[in-house]
């Protein structure tokens, strides 16, 4: 492992400094907050190496089960930070439903959390199952195991993918194509799943560095040089009358 609590502690530092400019700067609160969501992360990450291959320890099962629920809500601030790029109005019903769908899928993760005697386990090789809670070493950085139930396998199975958490990848990256923010999602999918993926063998360690990369993903979306360019348009019927 090449990464060290020293860098990862460095990263929390950037992102709270980026969070403090932001508001600073009077940047509209939804760009602050997710730049602050996803430093929270690193900090989790950071307490996580204090406690990594501790498994079964209070202390490993807290910050892994934390770090897991940060990841159930992400597609909120994933959707509310890409819609405040939008640069025509949007039909306020395409709002509502977005958040909506960012809602259902929190509920779904949080319902493949539970140890349900009808859904059965994960797929084993899908990403972050595991048999215990546990944070672990990665190839070059954290890995989380996580022993979710099995009642959207068959989602995986349909779409031929070992996602673990598919409702998650399609909120985050579909639906934004859906209303018109391709750009975005397809940067999103390339610098963080995508580039993470090449990074690590590790299914359960993808997320942890795709984690680690988001403060980098939503700061270089923000540069004044790549906003216009990242700046959306809804697909026409989505855009606001009048």
């Amino acid at each position: 492992m090449c990464w060290s609590t020293g860098a990862t502690a460095a990263m929390v530092g950037l992102g709270t400094v980026a969070t403090a400019a932001s508001i600073w700067r009077g940047d509209k609160p939804v760009f602050s907050a997710t730049i602050g969501f996803f430093t929270l992360m690193e900090g989790l990450q950071l307490y996580g190496y204090s406690v990594i291959n501790q498994c079964g320890t209070p202390e490993n099962e807290a910050i892994t089960f934390l770090s897991i629920l940060h990841i159930v809500f992400q597609p909120l601030f994933i959707n509310a930070f890409f819609l405040a790029f939008a640069a025509v109005a949007l039909r306020p019903s395409v709002k509502v439903a977005t958040y909506l769908l960012c809602g259902l899928s929190s509920v779904i993760m949080l319902m493949q959390l539970m140890p349900f005697s009808w859904a059965g386990v994960c797929e084993p090789g899908s990403i972050l199952c595991g048999k215990v809670w546990c944070t672990i070493t990665g190839d070059w950085h954290q890995a989380w195991t996580v022993p979710f139930n099995g009642m959207m396998n068959w989602l995986d199975q349909a779409l031929g993918m070992r996602w673990g958490f598919p409702s998650y990848m399609l909120v985050a990256f579909v639906l934004p194509i859906l209303y018109g923010a391709w750009r975005l999602a397809i940067f999103h999918l390339i610098a963080g799943p995508g580039l993470a993926g090449l990074l690590t063998r590790n299914p359960n360690e993808i997320p942890a560095v795709w984690c680690l990369f988001s403060i980098a993903i939503v700061l270089s979306i923000m540069l004044p040089q790549l906003r216009s360019f990242f700046a959306w348009k809804p697909w026409p019927g989505l855009r606001a009358q009048g």
